[in-house]
């Protein structure tokens, strides 16, 4: 099995979006402990949560990745893979495996302890009682299960409908059970290989490498900028023809004055003529 990787720039997008996602927990926390002094402890105590969250997952991730090499070449595995999710946003499968036998979206949960669930909603058990958690992880799931099937089937419309299975793994809970729930539920590293393997197959190589090329180049940023379209020329609105041009304003030019005409003479009456008496 090979092991790509996705877009540097790709990568650092999300985490923007992850440390504002941290850093606005990390403030809620810090008030729930009264701020001040006592807020510096409650945040403290936040990080610490958040690091050993992050190792325990990252081991749980590795481990399951290793077992999984025993695949054919053909085959490709990515870590903490992207994909487009609504609204531009982006969302994360912890194992993301392409194969003849289909494509799985990994949810791997290093949870300890007992585990409930039924249809989608889950409890986890603290001394004599069951608590609910918040956060499904078999919702979860599905959402990237749903979201992947709607971008890729965009992508590479002639993909088989049933081809993506997403299933989530508890490699070290003490125990877990699941009914009823929207996808499947394994509770060990041998259950996921041995699902796997077992799945009828689905894709040809042309297929695995297609699917493979798309979710590597997913949002690559290009090696130089791309130029900017020409904007095209605005002619000018031709006139309405019923319209009247608006009258350019009177100006008088400047001319010397004419001079008055001068009045006619008047004719001199004619002298009468005396009649003989």
């Amino acid at each position: 099995m090979k092991v790509l990787k996705q877009s540097p720039s790709l990568k650092a997008k999300f985490k923007q979006n992850i440390n504002r996602k941290v850093s606005s927990q990390r403030e809620e926390a810090s008030q729930a402990w009264g701020g001040g002094f006592l807020g510096m402890i409650g945040a403290g105590v936040f990080e610490f949560k958040q690091i050993r969250n992050q190792v325990k997952g990252s081991l749980g991730e590795n481990l399951i990745a290793l077992l999984l090499m025993t695949f054919p070449d053909n085959w490709v595995l990515f870590k903490n893979a992207l994909i487009p999710a609504i609204s531009g946003s982006l969302t994360e499968i912890d194992l993301l495996v392409i194969g003849n036998r289909g494509i799985f979206l990994i949810e791997v949960k290093t949870w300890k302890g007992s585990l409930a669930a039924n249809q989608d909603n889950w409890k986890r058990r603290e001394g004599s009682q069951w608590v609910p958690v918040s956060n499904s992880p078999t919702s979860q799931s599905l959402y990237h299960q749903q979201m992947f099937q709607r971008w890729i089937f965009s992508e590479i419309p002639d993909l088989p409908t049933d081809c993506i299975t997403a299933p989530v793994v508890f490699p070290i809970a003490k125990w877990v059970g699941a009914k009823n729930c929207s996808v499947p539920v394994l509770t060990s590293m041998t259950d996921l290989i041995s699902m796997i393997s077992k799945s009828p197959a689905y894709l040809t190589d042309e297929q695995v490498f297609r699917i493979s090329k798309h979710i590597q180049e997913y949002e690559l940023s290009p090696l130089s900028k791309p130029q900017p379209q020409p904007q095209p020329e605005t002619k000018p609105k031709p006139k309405p023809r019923n319209s009247q041009p608006e009258p350019e304003p009177e100006t008088e030019p400047e001319t010397e004055p004419k001079p008055k005409p001068k009045p006619k003479p008047k004719p001199k009456p004619k002298p009468r003529l005396k009649k003989d008496m």
